[in-house]
């Protein structure tokens, strides 16, 4: 038997802890949907939960595509398709902060909250969808050096693969976005 190679533990644990954290937020929507059927008040933040999930199965999917890029399927990959994936992913990541940023903010907002709190939230809620287009033109960018470097099928889809991935992660916090500012700026602000 072979030893795996060299980087593909760490991609493996990070896989099976993302598979943790997106099961632990299938139970949070659960719960939600449980919520929102005893009080309709929280039907927003069921809405807001499942959205949320949806980001949650994105990212733990990219993970796994990782795990299995790390067990020696970077075939053909040369410095264009890594770097233009990393920025893929680094774009991604930057979105995800932004997102957990606002949420953050969007829990003390309400009728007494100050300006500086609303454009906080604004110019978070801002970013991510100025992180989603980019990422529409960093999966074109990753696509075309996949293309032109990648000659290998298995390494050339799962490249292709975690790219669509990375940018449908962008996709679902851009409309889980909209769903946050809509919960924060409705009639009863972010408390249930």
């Amino acid at each position: 038997m072979s030893a795996s190679p060299p980087g593909s533990a760490p991609a493996q644990q990070l896989a099976v802890r993302a598979k943790v954290w997106e099961r632990q937020a299938d139970h949070l929507v659960m719960r939600a949907r449980e919520q929102a059927l005893r009080q309709p008040r929280w039907q927003p933040f069921e809405h807001l939960l499942e959205l949320s999930d949806d980001i949650a199965d994105a990212l733990e999917e990219a993970t796994f595509l990782m795990s299995l890029i790390a067990n020696n399927h970077q075939q053909g990959w040369d410095m264009m398709v890594h770097e233009s994936l990393s920025r893929l992913a680094q774009t991604v990541l930057m979105a995800t902060q932004e997102h957990v940023k606002a949420l953050a903010i969007a829990r003390c907002l309400g009728t007494a909250s100050d300006t500086a709190d609303s454009d906080a939230f604004l110019a978070a809620s801002w970013n991510v969808l100025h992180a989603e287009r980019q990422c529409d033109e960093l999966l074109r960018a990753a696509r075309r050096a996949i293309l032109a470097a990648v000659r290998d099928a298995p390494a050339l889809m799962l490249a292709d693969n975690l790219a669509g991935t990375l940018e449908l992660a962008s996709d679902r916090l851009l409309v889980a976005g909209y769903a946050l500012r809509d919960v924060a700026f409705g009639a009863e602000g972010i408390r249930p």
